[in-house]
């Protein structure tokens, strides 16, 4: 097996190289120039400088030789204006499924979200059906429902075997989201804790997204779309727990009563605020989704592909901390 893989220096990506190389097989990563791709050179990737938003043949010439596509580049919840989200997440897309089938790849695996889905409700698979149209603020979730859209049309036409998989937020070593934010918050003299903390929430280990991106691979399955958003059941205050863990912390935590916590979002929201580094992801989205219980049931990919999520978030937050830290020890950037 020979992967062409897109975003390879992001979070998600990084991790299915890690797991593609650890079984054995090559990886030809598409790299834009500036990007640091250290840890890509270090698991013996070849490097194929470019970009998604090809338009003069490039990736073809890179793909060339490759038998599997895996697409995992994206802009998420990005600043950028609606036509600059549009440009990487949908014509991203779709110029890496057409060009993979020009290309004469025959698999490949698409990396959406549960974004795609609107607000959270009870109960949300595979089945459920997307919202027709997203609010006009949520850039993110638009572009990764265009851009599904976009996929699964290229792949018809072309005759391309494509799989679609929705993960929740992705935390990991080499997140620049939501891991530095959670570290962040653990170094505050008391960090708050929406609600009780002791409900699941919709977070998922990249170890363990890529592990289902490996199962999709291997699989080679045409026409499936699968939610990977519920690995094993993780808290708040897991998630804040553990990642602090890993960084030589123990912070105090302090629950905020919900319904203090959703006066705070309606009155914030109110006033125009939007969620720090996310501006286009509502605060309310945020709320409902912390203090109820995860909703992504992600039972099918159980079923029909034998997803058995191999890593712990005993193991994996601590893991994810200590990588932030030494991080900041070295002085890069880590977010």
């Amino acid at each position: 097996m020979r992967v062409f893989l897109t975003g390879g220096t992001g979070l998600v990506g990084s991790h299915v190289a890690e797991r593609v190389r650890a079984e054995g097989h090559e990886v030809v990563a598409l790299v834009r120039p500036g990007s640091d791709a250290r840890h890509l050179r270090e698991l013996g990737c070849r490097l194929a400088p470019g970009d998604v938003r090809d338009a003069g043949g490039e990736l073809v010439t890179a793909m060339s030789g490759c038998t599997h596509v895996v697409h995992a580049a994206a802009l998420v919840y990005s600043r950028g204006s609606w036509g600059e989200i549009e440009a990487v997440n949908v014509g991203g897309t779709r110029a890496v499924v057409r060009s993979a089938a020009e290309a004469g790849i025959r698999v490949a695996v698409h990396i959406s979200s549960v974004a795609v889905y609107g607000e959270a409700r009870a109960g949300v698979d595979d089945a459920t059906p997307e919202e027709e149209l997203l609010p006009v603020s949520s850039n993110y979730g638009r572009s990764k429902q265009q851009a599904e859209g976009a996929a699964r049309l290229e792949a018809t036409a072309a005759g391309l075997r494509l799989t679609v998989l929705r993960p929740a937020s992705v935390y990991g070593e080499r997140d620049r989201l939501m891991t530095p934010r959670i570290a962040r918050l653990s170094r505050w003299p008391v960090t708050p804790i929406l609600g009780s903390g002791y409900n699941t929430i919709p977070a998922v280990y990249a170890g363990n997204v890529a592990d289902a991106v490996w199962r999709a691979l291997v699989a080679g399955r045409g026409g499936a779309t699968w939610d990977v958003a519920l690995d094993h059941p993780l808290t708040q205050r897991m998630l804040v727990e553990g990642i602090a863990r890993g960084m030589g912390r123990r912070p105090r935590v302090v629950a905020v009563p919900a319904p203090t916590v959703r006066a705070a979002a309606a009155m914030l929201g109110w006033l125009g605020v939007r969620t720090p580094g996310a501006s286009d992801l509502p605060l309310g989205r945020v709320v409902a989704l912390a203090l109820a219980d995860n909703p992504y049931r992600s039972q099918r990919i159980r079923d029909e592909l034998g997803w058995s999520p191999p890593h712990k978030h005993e193991d994996a937050l601590p893991r994810a901390g200590a990588w932030l830290a030494r991080e900041g020890q070295r002085g890069r950037r880590s977010i």
